[in-house]
């Protein structure tokens, strides 16, 4: 993983631990959430190209230990995650949770089914199926079909309901592979131009459109807010960041977020529960202890976690 891509998985995980803290009066970081989701994805094809591209050309890719691969990184802390939340909330169990421990959930529009149990891990039932399309899509991968993906997409976005537009479009493993698929090209963009000199300043622009885009965030039509909305923010910055050259960049290469980088999956599949626990037992802690005590113990058992479950 390039360093500054490390670091900026925990700058994103940041942005959804913030969209779902809503304590005591405190409105949630919705834009954060839809934004780091995005990312993630994004950063998700990307990665996956830069790891395996070159086995895919040449030939010597093997899906089976690919698949394998992969099916540990997830599975295992999953179900880690799943049964703690049954330890602790003991949920009435119910038909949903075979569907929810084999990660089939994000294919039901149904928020009962795609946000059950620990509900962030729809994230994994959709990426899951961009993983299994992944070898496909990279040797596939060219303008011409990501056109055609632009165009299915801009069909579904204009004829899906309004009430409709978490299942279909924010949750759908459909439309979240468009993403997936994006994270892809821009990975063959960079084979093409990272020689191309970028200048430090840009940096500092590409933090300030994103900013921009986060503010823009309420004003901006409903069904494009989970992702168009931050595709040209987030491609060039993925782009300009895997350069770590400019000033923004010396400080992402710091070893501290680096290692909470590393922690990005355990800390976007534990900190639900961490909330609603704290909240729970805590309920009159004040805002900023509550904030900084969930933070801290997110990432104490991120940390332990992670030593049982590499990601």
């Amino acid at each position: 993983m390039i360093a500054t891509l490390q670091s900026l998985r925990f700058v994103f995980v940041m942005m959804i631990f913030m969209s779902h803290f809503a304590y005591r009066g405190i409105s949630p970081f919705d834009a954060g959430g839809d934004c780091g989701v995005a990312f993630f994805f994004l950063l998700s094809g990307f990665t996956m190209s830069m790891g395996y591209g070159r086995r895919i050309a040449d030939g010597s890719f093997r899906f089976g230990h690919y698949l394998r691969r992969r099916l540990l990184k997830v599975y295992p802390l999953h179900l880690f995650c799943l049964l703690l939340f049954l330890v602790l909330f003991r949920p009435l169990l119910d038909a949903i949770l075979p569907l929810n421990a084999l990660l089939l959930q994000s294919w039901i529009p149904d928020s009962a089914y795609y946000f059950s149990y620990n509900g962030v891990s729809w994230f994994l039932s959709s990426l899951l199926f961009s993983y299994l399309l992944f070898p496909i899509a990279y040797r596939k991968g060219n303008p011409l079909v990501l056109v055609v993906l632009l165009q299915f997409c801009l069909a579904v976005y204009i004829i899906v309901p309004y009430n409709k537009v978490n299942a279909l479009l924010y949750v759908s493993p459909l439309m979240r592979f468009v993403d997936f698929f994006l994270g892809i090209m821009l990975y063959k963009l960079y084979c093409i131009k990272k020689d191309v000199p970028i200048p430090g300043w840009v940096e500092v622009l590409i933090v300030v459109l994103l900013v921009l885009a986060l503010w823009a965030y309420p004003y901006t039509e409903e069904k494009l807010r989970n992702a168009p909305l931050y595709w040209l923010v987030l491609l060039p910055l993925i782009f300009v960041f895997t350069r770590q050259e400019g000033p923004i960049s010396k400080i992402l290469q710091h070893r501290v977020l680096q290692w909470l980088g590393s922690l990005s999956m355990p800390i976007f599949l534990l900190h639900p529960i961490v909330f609603r626990s704290m909240t729970h037992f805590f309920p009159s802690m004040p805002i900023f202890l509550m904030l900084l005590s969930c933070f801290a113990l997110v990432v104490a058992l991120s940390w332990a976690v992670n030593r049982w479950f590499p990601a």
